[in-house]
């Protein structure tokens, strides 16, 4: 038996969180807009569910043809936000920790989705999920464990997916994924288990909340005008390697001419080519490290793959996208930056990693002011030198 009250007190406080987080903007994400809207559809997705679950509920069993209507039409709209969640969620982590989908991860979740889309499309003419009987009550059949095993599915992959960037190294503090896992997990299985229990959307409203502080809190660690990680995580990353020990592999890049570019075209001039320099970095790197803006002109590139390979590649792409970029900015300047970059050991007692990446870049830069008059820096170099 449905006990309305409780129903409908429990979504409405599932609603009332939701409302509470869309107002005060807490989705809103600095510098990341891709995982702001993420958040906002998954909280309209929320909203929606405690909306018509209360009204499923109340539907649920009274006669005539628009109730029964009513309880098929609301029932049918909760399936399909479950299967936006899911999707949502793994979407959420990739994006945050700059994760890019093999093919065969993105087949086998659309896969997912379009099967519960379709087999909710044959329960409109065949009832295989759920139906509603003569006196218009809803009852599950076996396709309902379709659904669960689905979101199960989503809730696992996710967690896959964050637990093995953090082996390679991620700094994940602020995105702890049991925040997210446990109130949905624990709505999923008592209401699953437990016929009359409006447990799910509150919960999910309950896991949104928790990650969008978790989210906001993690601002502390991102440069405000690239939208690159700063000093506090990079802080952060070296105690934690410490601490862990091991090998770690490592670039630093110095932009050659950054003050002539202020200086010639403005400080307004000079922010956009910091952020044009991140942005080629975030898409050399794409899932393969992270970069962070240590101070200045100057960017940290921590690569997942620990081999001198890997440096000397990362080196080679960010040349060649700095050159594509200059070819067709359109810009009176061309961006240039010396690098450096190997492969650091923390299980040394006498390894020093910010000075030896920083020994690296400047025996770089040196090389670079071989050939280039330090007096005409920024005004039309575009040239990325390598270090051995």
């Amino acid at each position: 038996m449905i006990d309305i009250t409780s129903v409908f007190a429990s979504n409405i406080v599932g609603f009332l969180l939701m409302a509470g987080l869309l107002l005060s903007k807490g989705w809103r994400l600095q510098t990341k807009n891709s995982e702001s809207g993420i958040l906002l559809i998954m909280i309209f997705a929320v909203m929606v569910g405690c909306v018509f679950d209360p009204i499923a509920s109340f539907l649920d069993g009274r006669p005539g043809s628009v109730a029964r209507m009513g309880v098929y039409v609301s029932n049918t709209l909760l399936f399909f936000l479950n299967i936006i969640i899911g999707p949502g969620y793994i979407t959420l982590i990739e994006r945050h920790i700059n994760e890019s989908q093999s093919r065969f991860q993105k087949t086998l979740i659309y896969s997912v989705c379009s099967i519960e889309f379709i087999v909710l499309i044959i329960n409109i003419f065949y009832p295989v999920v759920f139906g509603v009987d003569e006196n218009n009550s809803y009852y599950r059949l076996g396709f309902y464990w379709l659904y669960i095993g689905a979101e199960l599915f989503f809730l696992v992959y996710g967690l896959y997916v964050y637990i093995a960037a953090k082996k390679r190294g991620r700094f994940l503090k602020f995105f702890p994924a049991w925040q997210f896992l446990v109130p949905i997990f624990v709505g999923m299985i008592v209401q699953s288990l437990v016929y009359g229990i409006s447990l799910i959307w509150p919960c999910v409203g309950v896991a949104f909340c928790a990650i969008a502080i978790s989210l906001q809190n993690e601002s502390i660690y991102l440069d405000k005008l690239t939208g690159s990680y700063n000093r506090f995580y990079l802080d952060e990353f070296i105690n934690m390697a410490r601490r862990r020990g091991g090998e770690y592999a490592a670039l630093m890049l110095d932009m050659n001419g950054f003050k002539k570019i202020n200086d010639n075209f403005s400080h307004s001039e000079g922010d956009n080519a910091l952020i044009a320099i991140a942005d080629i970095l975030r898409d050399v790197t794409t899932n393969r490290g992270v970069v962070i803006r240590f101070a200045g002109d100057e960017f940290i590139i921590v690569l997942d793959s620990v081999t001198q390979e890997a440096v000397y590649e990362c080196k080679d792409r960010i040349n060649e996208a700095i050159a594509i970029y200059n070819e067709t900015s359109g810009k009176p300047y061309k961006l240039s930056a010396a690098v450096g970059g190997a492969v650091f050991d923390f299980d040394e007692d006498n390894s020093d990693f910010m000075s030896g990446i920083d020994k690296l870049m400047y025996a770089d830069k040196a090389e670079y002011y071989k050939t280039h008059d330090r007096r005409k820096r920024g005004m039309g170099d575009s040239d990325v030198r390598e270090t051995n």
